[in-house]
């Protein structure tokens, strides 16, 4: 039988396949109608030190293959999750990994301290780049990555994965990051969009530009990922960004991913999500391949015979 077990963060994942922060939620909702054992890893929804409301609707529109989101990290805040959430995260039959910011780097770093004895989480994703948020980003400039990843590094053992942009130097933020402690990256976040309405002429979205998510950024997220891997031959790499079936789980692992971040898709085919555990095993089988670590940057190796 084909082996889908990943081993990166000091960790054993099941299989590559994550369930990336945001459209999962907390998994409450998909642990009643799905097996989450089915994954490798659950990451939550960005979890910030006090509760915030998001941003004003409307939040959400449709886009070619895909949608534009403006949320604006909507979530219930750390005692919430710490008194509410993680008693029943902590159960599920996969690797849980938590999302969190905030607004400065001392912020950032109570938050992680408060979470550093708490069961149950196997894993912290530092997102310093929702395209969703009043001002700038934490990612747009290496110095403020290279900050905000050492005061969570100082605040806790647990492995670190720092959640970066795909637009802008983005190399240069992976090498922050890295350089800071960050055990691994997250790469890459929805890109900047918009959509007009043609009746006002009026952006449709409260704050007019939100982040593009879905199979639209697939070919972008994939050169990201190619880059990065050549750039960081020994950095672990979620790949994310409009991988929704088989093939783009594929596309991710030959340019270079150790785990595949799956978000849109989980909103629009949950189901299809779910199963692809079963569909990868069943393609490597096929093929003669034992080992889906054996997939990881074969793009970079002259590829193999897929046919």
């Amino acid at each position: 039988m084909a082996a889908l077990t990943v081993r990166v963060l000091g960790l054993e994942f099941r299989n590559p396949i994550v369930l990336a922060s945001g459209p999962a939620g907390f998994g409450l909702e998909l642990a009643e109608h799905y097996d989450l054992g089915k994954v490798g890893a659950l990451t939550t929804k960005t979890v910030t030190p006090e509760p915030r409301s998001g941003n004003p609707q409307p939040r959400l529109v449709d886009a070619p293959s895909g949608a534009l989101n403006s949320i604006g990290l909507q979530n219930p805040g750390c005692d919430a999750l710490q008194a509410e959430l993680l008693p029943q995260v902590r159960d599920f039959p996969t690797r849980r990994i938590v999302s969190i910011a905030g607004r400065s780097p001392e912020e950032v770093g109570a938050l992680a301290d408060r979470l550093s004895d708490e069961p149950g989480i196997d894993a912290l994703e530092v997102n310093l780049s929702c395209p969703n948020v009043q001002g700038d980003t934490v990612a747009d400039d290496p110095k403020s990555v290279r900050a905000f990843v050492q005061a969570v590094r100082t605040a806790t053992r647990r492995p670190i994965l720092a959640k970066l942009p795909g637009d802008g130097d983005y190399l240069k933020l992976v090498d922050a990051a890295l350089g800071a402690g960050a055990d691994g990256i997250v790469l890459i976040n929805a890109l900047r969009g918009m959509r007009i309405d043609t009746h006002t002429g009026r952006p449709i979205l409260a704050r007019g530009v939100g982040g593009l998510c879905g199979p639209a950024i697939l070919p972008m997220a994939l050169a990201r990922i190619f880059e990065a891997r050549k750039a960081f031959p020994d950095a672990t790499i979620v790949g994310t960004g409009g991988v929704s079936d088989l093939r783009s789980v594929l596309e991710m692992m030959c340019a270079g991913a150790d785990l595949v971040g799956i978000g849109f898709a989980v909103m629009a085919d949950p189901e299809r999500v779910f199963g692809l555990e079963d569909e990868l095993r069943t393609w490597m089988a096929t093929r003669g391949i034992a080992a889906v670590s054996d997939l990881r940057g074969i793009a970079h190796r002259g590829g193999i015979d897929v046919r």
